[in-house]
């Protein structure tokens, strides 16, 4: 009997796996911003997709992943460009955090500017981001979604303090 024939002998039908999800990393991270694109509106507005790649550990879960750990989409739509939360301005004060200032005379120059910092060093501090819904005016916690990977910048000298706490708190 051939493989094929003995799937469907089985009963074999095809499903998703719930198991081996992403893991959340949750620590003090050295990164590399290593690319950046823009991104096309698909329901939250345009924005710019950035990633950034373990590479030293200072404090926290051990990295496992040969990929862009922390991916983050920066808002550019005039309203929301200068969020310090999810617009292009987290992103440029992340850079600006490590002794990085970006030309934002024109788009162009911007464009130039950001693919002039590819293999910067960054500093993450990483956590857990409980996923969130809107119940009318408010944003309240959704437990029936899974949480997602969060990431704040710092700037070096905090991430290495902050790291130096984390190895002598008891856990």
């Amino acid at each position: 009997m051939s493989i094929t024939e003995a799937l469907k002998n089985a009963g074999y039908v095809a499903e998703k796996s719930t198991a081996g999800g992403k893991r959340i990393l949750n620590g003090i991270y050295k990164c590399a911003f290593v690319s950046f694109k823009p991104q096309e509106d698909k329901g939250y507005g345009e924005s710019i997709r950035a990633d950034f790649k373990i590479e030293e550990k200072l404090s926290g879960d051990e990295p496992y992943s040969q990929f862009p750990e922390f991916v983050g989409f920066f808002n550019t739509h005039p309203d929301k460009i200068a969020s310090k939360r999810n617009g292009l301005a987290k992103l440029l004060d992340g850079l600006f955090s490590v002794g990085v200032d970006v030309d934002k005379s024109s788009d162009e120059k911007l464009s130039e500017s950001l693919n002039n910092t590819i293999n910067v060093s960054v500093y993450i501090s990483a956590y857990v981001q409980k996923a969130q819904k809107k119940d009318g005016d408010k944003w309240v916690e959704n437990p029936d979604a899974d949480p997602k990977q969060g990431f704040t910048f710092m700037t070096q000298k905090n991430a290495e303090k902050e790291a130096k706490k984390k190895e002598v708190a008891p856990f």
